[in-house]
């Protein structure tokens, strides 16, 4: 939370909150849910610390008991004509620190942050994104954000940006 408040001290903009999102996503949630507690299948969520997105999911991530991630850098591309998703930009990411790139994710993910935010997501904009790791059922499952980590799913949580 001190690292947030931060960086609105520094202008960042918040331009995505999962938890802000999730209010009207009560069947992908539902699904989420299903496939955690399906013990028939080797995909889905662990659910250790509480079914995705629930009360008791939240608090384990506030407490610590769920490792959360975060990754910081610039936008340096931006794929506008993906074929595999319709309206959405997937962002590049030249890390901080690192020497590498990531692939920001899907970051227009409805109609309201396309229309608010369009302008931050540009070239040379400093962009950070907090994560939250939650484990799989299947622990070699690979990630393209945490080199070396298996088994988790870097769910973002929250995405700033700020326009330089």
């Amino acid at each position: 939370m001190q690292e947030e408040l931060l960086l609105l001290e520094q202008g960042y903009k918040l331009v995505y909150d999962l938890k802000d999102w999730l209010i009207n996503k009560h069947y992908d949630i539902e699904l989420t849910h299903k496939i955690t507690l399906d013990t028939n299948s080797i995909g889905g969520l662990k659910g250790n610390y509480g079914l995705y997105a629930t009360d008791e999911w939240w608090r384990n991530i506030d407490n610590g008991n769920i490792e959360t991630y975060v990754t910081s850098g610039t936008i340096i591309g931006l794929n506008e004509e993906n074929t595999f998703m319709e309206t959405n930009k997937v962002t590049t990411i030249k890390l901080d620190n690192e020497e590498r790139e990531i692939y920001g994710g899907v970051d227009f993910t409805n109609e309201e942050i396309e229309i608010r935010y369009r302008n931050l997501f540009k070239i040379g904009n400093k962009i950070v994104t907090f994560y939250v790791l939650d484990k799989l059922k299947e622990d070699d499952t690979w990630n393209d954000i945490i080199e070396g980590r298996l088994g988790i799913l870097p769910l973002v949580n929250k995405i700033y940006i700020k326009d330089y």
